[in-house]
């Protein structure tokens, strides 16, 4: 409660409100600003019982849905600990296909890590997705070995043939492609894996014929 005064026609009254700017006099109806130190203690006031009422909402148990229930199931699973950020991370890529943003934040949100060191974990490796991706992964290996044997001459092939480029997806969702440093095969080079199945000493004759295996 603070104790107002009206600077148009003197009437004083107590005020109950939150509002730290103007308030309007019972009497003759005059906006009157509020002193700064009585603005400052109402900011105050009002903040905590913000935090308050925030802090009432969050303690009741709640059901968490859609992604918010996918992330929670997998960090309970977890134990909640903050150590097993790229396990989740994992977990979710395995069960849900890509890591979407709303799902980044999400584990930021639930594991009370900076959403910047999610972001981190999820672009450095190359096992997470940002995005969507098609039912056969294909990795096509750039490694020195595959490359001098003709790596990107198969790499191009299969762009051509499935008319998208590097981190994209078909538009049916059939295939995706990236490119990897290395697969661990240099002496069957040029190979490429679909599925983590390893194809090597790859022609340019074959891979029409690989990828129709694939539906």
């Amino acid at each position: 409660m603070v104790l107002m005064r009206c600077q148009h026609c003197d009437y004083t009254w107590d005020y109950n409100g939150l509002n730290d700017l103007y308030v309007t006099c019972p009497r003759c109806r005059y906006k009157v600003k509020m002193p700064k130190d009585t603005a400052h203690m109402l900011r105050k006031k009002r903040l905590d019982q913000e935090l308050k009422n925030k802090f009432s909402i969050e303690k009741q148990p709640v059901k968490l849905l859609g992604i918010a229930g996918i992330v929670n199931k997998v960090i309970e699973d977890n134990q909640n600990d903050q150590s097993m950020l790229i396990q989740n991370l994992l977990s979710l890529q395995s069960n849900f296909g890509w890591l979407p943003r709303e799902m980044l934040s999400e584990v930021s949100k639930q594991l009370g890590i900076p959403i910047s060191q999610v972001y981190q974990a999820a672009t450095f490796y190359k096992a997470f997705s940002l995005a969507p991706r098609g039912r056969h992964l294909i990795k096509v290996c750039t490694g020195t070995s595959c490359k001098v044997r003709g790596a990107p001459i198969i790499f191009d092939r299969i762009q051509r043939l499935l008319g998208i480029e590097k981190g994209e997806t078909t538009p049916d969702g059939r295939f995706s492609i990236e490119t990897v440093n290395c697969v661990g095969c240099c002496a069957l080079g040029p190979t490429i894996t679909i599925d983590d199945e390893f194809h090597g000493n790859l022609k340019l004759t074959h891979v029409k014929k690989l990828l129709s295996r694939y539906s």
